[in-house]
């Protein structure tokens, strides 16, 4: 029988060494149980070996031209020894975002490694520093937006952290920016399509802020229809009835034009119009 020490396992720590001996147990011809004899003990030390991960991998924004994303990076040294990962970020762009990378050190007052960027927090970072195996460094990217870039418009940036004992060792955490901005969207309908002199017509607008961010003071004005008579106080906005005097309902009708203040309205929101006429 040939009893071995059991193996370590992956990540054992630079520099132990793996002691390996055998050893048997035998009898004579004759059936006596002899001595037990034992093998030369095998010494293996265990050699450094690179290895980081970034931490998310994958992160998104919408932010508006000329505002900056901020996005929080853990880099952390998954080899067996202490290491120095070195830190670049880079823009897929043409022309390029402006990015850089600050140390999550809580300076000028700010929390340290809590993952929220304060105003303190202006330390550019280039490389970790050293880190003992499973230690973890925590930064910020941040992209700035062009302030002229188009609404929607996108762009990639990846941090890349490198292993300064195996250059060959590196990991990457790609931030996509998107460029967010207001898209008001109006449409208007009728409850009929046919309608006799007398009969009334109801008409509605819908609005909706289909963009990312809110849109502000939004004035929405109608002319009535020609061949119509506009119905007095018969306008409402979403569902409240209003009147037609300038007054501070947000509603106006005069010189058969309606004129609805309806303010700011938050991404994704909607809202409708309606007022009523009559065929002349």
């Amino acid at each position: 029988m040939v009893l071995c020490s059991p193996a370590w396992p992956q990540g054992t720590p630079v520099g132990t060494v793996m002691q390996n001996t055998a050893s048997a147990t035998y009898s004579n011809s004759s059936g006596v149980a002899q001595p037990a004899v034992t093998s030369n003990t095998a010494n293996v030390t265990v050699a450094q070996a690179a290895a980081v991960s970034a931490s998310p991998a994958t992160a998104s924004q919408q932010q508006p031209a000329g505002a900056a994303a901020t996005y929080a990076v853990t880099v952390t040294n998954q080899g067996n020894g202490s290491d120095t990962f070195s830190l670049a970020a880079a823009s897929a762009s043409s022309p390029a975002w402006a990015a850089a990378i600050y140390k999550d050190d809580g300076a000028n007052g700010g929390v340290a490694n809590d993952g929220l960027r304060q105003a303190g927090e202006t330390n550019t970072a280039t490389s970790t520093g050293s880190l003992a195996a499973d230690a973890s460094f925590r930064c910020f990217v941040v992209v700035q937006v062009p302030s002229g870039a188009a609404i929607s418009s996108t762009d990639t940036t990846t941090l890349t952290a490198t292993a300064q004992f195996d250059s060959t060792k590196k990991t990457t955490a790609t931030s996509t920016t998107t460029v967010a901005g207001p898209a008001l969207v109006l449409s208007k309908n009728a409850d009929k399509a046919n309608a006799k002199p007398g009969e009334a017509i109801v008409y509605t607008i819908t609005y909706q802020n289909s963009g990312s961010t809110s849109v502000q003071s939004v004035v929405i004005t109608d002319a009535v229809p020609s061949g119509t008579t506009y119905v007095t106080n018969s306008v409402t906005l979403n569902g409240s009835q209003k009147t037609d005097a300038s007054d501070s309902d947000g509603v106006t009708v005069s010189a058969g034009t309606i004129t609805v203040n309806v303010g700011n309205v938050a991404a994704g929101a909607s809202g409708t119009i309606s007022f009523r006429v009559t065929v002349n």
